[in-house]
């Protein structure tokens, strides 16, 4: 799946207008970047730390009170980037 990134909580990896590919069969690991559908929204954000069920993520570019704890059923895929001459 491609997504557009729309905000800057990514920044400096991933800029608002970005593409970027969703792949949903990979291994889960601290450090990769993922899309995930919470609270009827969906995020990239950056697994920071996976606790059984529980995944913690981050934004590279927020405030802590912005972090997010899902579960794993809420994992859309992992985030590969796509070369900057796809960017907006």
């Amino acid at each position: 799946m491609l997504y557009r990134v729309k905000h800057s909580s990514m920044e400096p990896r991933l800029y608002s207008g970005d593409l970027i590919f969703v792949l949903k069969f990979f291994k889960l690991k601290e450090g990769k970047l993922v899309v995930a559908k919470h609270k009827g929204s969906f995020k990239i954000k950056r697994i920071h730390k996976i606790k059984g069920d529980k995944i913690f993520l981050k934004g590279d570019n927020e405030h802590p009170n912005k972090d997010v704890s899902i579960t794993k059923t809420e994992v859309v895929g992992r985030v590969f980037t796509l070369p900057k001459l796809f960017r907006s």
